[in-house]
């Protein structure tokens, strides 16, 4: 009898240190998914001008054109992948549902954006799960989708019909995109 019960004592033992390796590693997978929310001050009249509402940005397409290093121009990443397909950022709106939307340099990606109190509010966006034709596309995406969820600033060329964005992000470093041809509305 002895040894049923060192037997059903082990195997009591072994269930709980499982349910604390499941608990531990729940919230570890919960902590990953953590959406990370940019909250990037206007720059200039034309960003203050566009600050006022989100639909002021809305349905305009952006490619990316240069990401230099913090202060300086040299370039961190590419503005297009390994493939020359270029990083894009949509701005959408549906209804009062305003969006993100684009191509990150492996994948198309999709987060919420605001315009509040004056500051244009991206919210990380999460992305399709296509595999990256190079580790230093793979790396150029993480830290792009990175980017957007850091914002700290933002500037526009003009506020009629802005051609030029610049995101300033953190870590110092500025993205530089050139308005595209506008997309047309969402209809889903």
């Amino acid at each position: 009898m002895q040894h049923v019960s060192r037997f059903s004592s082990l195997a009591h033992h072994g269930a709980r240190r499982t349910l604390g390796l499941a608990v531990v590693t729940c919230a570890i997978a919960l902590a990953g998914c953590a959406t990370q929310t940019g909250h990037a001050d206007a720059q200039g009249a034309a960003a203050t001008n566009a600050a006022s509402t989100p639909d002021s940005i809305a349905q305009t397409s952006w490619t990316l054109t240069q990401w230099n290093a913090g202060q300086s121009t040299t370039p961190r990443h590419a503005a297009v992948n390994s493939m020359g397909k270029p990083i894009k950022l949509d701005f959408l709106a549906r209804g009062k549902e305003y969006f993100v939307a684009g191509f990150s340099g492996c994948n198309m990606f999709r987060g919420d954006y605001a315009m509040e109190k004056g500051r244009l509010v991206i919210t990380a966006p999460a992305s399709t799960r296509m595999a990256c034709p190079s580790p230093a596309d793979a790396g150029v995406e993480r830290d792009f989708l990175k980017a957007l969820g850091s914002i700290s600033q933002f500037t526009l060329d003009s506020a009629g019909a802005p051609r030029k964005l610049t995101l300033t992000i953190n870590s110092g470093d500025t993205l530089e995109f050139t308005r595209g041809q506008d997309p047309d509305k969402p209809t889903r």
